[in-house]
């Protein structure tokens, strides 16, 4: 093979890879920029919860869930249990459905029993605002 055809082919192969490289960090930024609002509900949800702050978390829930556990009901359920800590290393996925957007993010929560569990928080935007739905933790 010659030379210039050598080059030719490693030319290819080069922005071949280059292209590749930046799908995935493309695909990498927007699944992470996506999660980054649902994220933030989320820790601010358990930031609450953790301060035993349980008005300011529930105000948190959409409203499905809110009809699910009354105030008091909640209230009562988080104090069984509290969250001490979180840990939400993972951006976690989005998704948006004839615009419906929802979320799933992903955390670690140490509890004041000192027990740790991994929840899934499914998140759902209501109007500009995300919400935690379905089982708070």
């Amino acid at each position: 093979m010659s030379r210039t055809a050598k080059i030719i082919i490693l030319s290819i192969i080069g922005v071949v890879v280059v292209c590749c490289g930046g799908g995935v960090a493309g695909i990498f930024f927007l699944a992470n920029s996506s999660t980054k609002a649902p994220k933030a509900a989320a820790d601010d949800f358990l930031t609450g919860l953790e301060a035993g702050n349980t008005q300011a978390a529930y105000k948190l829930l959409c409203g499905q869930t809110q009809n699910a556990y009354g105030p008091e009901t909640f209230d009562a359920y988080v104090k069984k249990n509290q969250p001490t800590a979180h840990d939400m290393s993972f951006g976690g996925s989005y998704n948006n459905t004839n615009g419906i957007e929802t979320a799933s993010i992903s955390a670690t929560v140490t509890y004041k029993s000192g027990g740790k569990s991994s929840h899934e928080f499914a998140m759902r935007k209501e109007g500009d605002a995300w919400k935690v739905c379905g089982n708070p933790y």
